[in-house]
């Protein structure tokens, strides 16, 4: 059986299609739904790119792996052992392709894991230092294979216009988004999927089975993109939540700091849903470049039998509780992630799972696609059981674990499908009724109609941060009785 991994990057669940958005337009991803299995409860284990997408590809929770930051503040630790279990090592007889963004190690490099395709370094953003005018610095730094295609293309190089960033002086190095100018065809998500179709042809050529992770740049800002996406979508359209409006009450100071930070606290309404329809934009792109990859598949018979999952690394404020990206806060919309799986073998298609699973739950179903079991470094469980309607063990709580975005701020999060607890180790922690409060706007930390229900949320974050040693545990445990 052929495996693919379509990653996206920052997306928020519920701005897709499959997902029940009614504006936002994803036929392709909502396809995959269609034949597949739609997670309502997936979450990933820390909203940061590298701990995100090292638990991921380690199958651990972020203490056990060690990252905790993205790279370029945790430096080699980042590095996964070669020779440890990964996604891909239990399954040796395929040909591993790897395109797209990496960010996962510090120096380590996919091809040192044994894929071949793309080499990317970190971020490393293949429109920086290519497109003209584009303030966004996170040059490769291990060559460019996008600038190579395009010339290979015949593409011109894109010129950035209409560009617009946050209102904040000292933080004009990354637009929101900006006009690609440029064909559809020569757009970064149109580049992935036409290299990983190549290396797919490769591997028919030498008959060998494939496992093709492909991970896009997007929608994570910039949302640098062509038209007619670039003007999809209209202000009119966009509505936001009552945490819009009322942001923060309630919430560390420090949450306020970081919308501070990227220039969007005090913006206007409209402008504001001018980023939010750029990243619905990029979000369609993305959906149509996944369209051009099915159609593929199909044309080569390969879709109907072949084993796809979509999701993404983390999700985006994207202006709930008029914060943007992620970082050191803890809201669904930045770690509630889309998770859809298409197996041939599934009991039925068109499913739903309401059962709280993470994104490093694929390491463990790959695992067991592979060799029928999972390793015993891994953390994740298989989710094959609920994909073929067998027996599988429902979890009570997922824990999150972060430290920091730009500057040092641990949290840990314990999320329940009724209530969710934020330790925030140096600020007040927070306590939300999601039955009755799923925009998560009246923090009931100190309410005592809920300090039954805060001690039992205490004591299962407790017992999980034990289970996966967690760095922070002796600090909760001195204060989990004074929270």
């Amino acid at each position: 059986m052929n495996l693919a991994l379509l990653l996206m990057d920052q997306t928020r669940a519920d701005m897709l299609g499959c997902y029940g958005h009614e504006i936002v337009r994803t036929p392709n991803m909502d396809k995959l739904a269609a034949d597949g299995m739609r997670f309502d409860n997936a979450y990933c284990a820390s909203s940061v790119c590298t701990p995100s997408r090292t638990s991921l590809f380690t199958g651990k929770m972020p203490s056990h792996h060690g990252v905790m930051c993205n790279s370029d503040k945790e430096g080699e630790k980042c590095d996964v052992p070669l020779e440890d279990a990964n996604l891909i090592s239990e399954l040796p007889e395929h040909q591993h392709i790897y395109i797209g963004k990496w960010h996962i190690g510090h120096k380590k490099l996919p091809d040192e894991y044994g894929f071949v395709g793309h080499n990317f370094d970190g971020y490393a953003y293949p429109g920086s230092g290519v497109y003209k005018n584009l303030a966004f610095d996170s040059v490769p730094q291990n060559g460019n294979r996008y600038l190579e295609w395009l010339t290979e293309k015949g593409f011109a190089i894109p010129e950035v216009t209409e560009r617009r960033f946050g209102n904040n002086p000292n933080l004009q190095i990354q637009e929101f988004y900006g006009l690609l100018n440029a064909p559809v065809e020569a757009s970064i998500p149109y580049f992935l999927v036409d290299e990983a179709i190549t290396h797919i042809e490769q591997c028919i050529k030498d008959g060998l089975a494939f496992t093709l992770w492909m991970n896009f740049w997007g929608p994570h800002t910039p949302c640098v993109i062509p038209e007619p996406y670039f003007s999809m979508y209209q202000p009119e359209q966009v509505t936001f939540d009552e945490s819009f409006y009322q942001p923060l009450e309630g919430k560390p100071e420090h949450y306020s700091n970081i919308a501070k930070m990227w220039g969007v606290w005090t913006l206007d309404e409209d402008s504001w849903k001018q980023i939010v329809c750029k990243y619905w934009g990029y979000i369609s792109l993305i959906d149509d470049a996944i369209g051009h990859f099915i159609d593929y598949l199909q044309s080569r018979d390969l879709y109907n039998e072949m084993f796809v999952v979509l999701s993404a690394d983390h999700g985006d404020a994207m202006g709930a509780h008029r914060m943007i990206e992620k970082g050191e806060f803890m809201f669904d919309q930045t770690y509630r992630v889309p998770l859809v799986i298409k197996d041939p073998n599934a009991a039925k298609p068109n499913a739903r799972s309401d059962e709280m699973v993470y994104l490093h739950d694929v390491s463990a179903t790959y695992a067991e696609l592979g060799s029928g079991k999972v390793p015993d470094s891994f953390d994740g469980r298989s989710l094959l059981p609920l994909l073929r309607n067998q027996p599988f063990c429902s979890r009570e709580g997922i824990l999150a674990q972060q430290n920091g975005h730009f500057t040092p701020f641990p949290q840990r999060m314990w999320r329940t499908p009724t209530h969710k607890l934020v330790f925030n180790a140096s600020g007040r922690s927070e306590l939300y009724d999601l039955a009755v409060d799923p925009n998560e706007m009246v923090n009931c930390i100190d309410d005592p109609e809920y300090q039954a229900i805060k001690q039992q949320l205490i004591e299962q974050m407790y017992l999980a941060m034990q289970q996966y040693h967690d760095p922070l545990c002796t600090w909760f445990y001195r204060m989990k009785s004074v929270i």
